[in-house]
């Protein structure tokens, strides 16, 4: 599965979290219609998280892409556009806690 071809159009983002230690970056989201899963990327070399809400405020997803490789964007329904630079992400439904 390419990072396009996620099935994430609605999914709502309800955290982020950050390591930097470890090069890592975690964001938490619930997509339509079933659990929580966690979108990860590893090897991080830069972040963009902007909170401007030019479209309104919403935390749900409209796409992602990969605008070139290793950069990947969240575009969220309230326009806003996250951006992560890294080699490496995963896709994979939480773990229970």
């Amino acid at each position: 599965m390419t990072f396009g071809d996620l099935p994430l159009h609605d999914a709502v983002l309800s955290a982020i979290h950050i390591s930097w230690e470890a090069d890592r970056c975690d964001l938490r989201v619930q997509p339509v219609g079933t659990r929580s899963h966690v979108l990860v990327f590893e090897g991080f070399t830069a972040l963009e998280f902007p909170k401007q809400d030019p479209w309104g405020p919403s935390s749900s997803i409209n796409v992602v892409r990969e605008s070139q490789r290793g950069c990947f964007e969240i575009e969220l329904q309230s326009g806003d556009v996250l951006r992560v630079q890294a080699p490496h992400w995963s896709y994979s439904e939480e773990a229970s806690k």
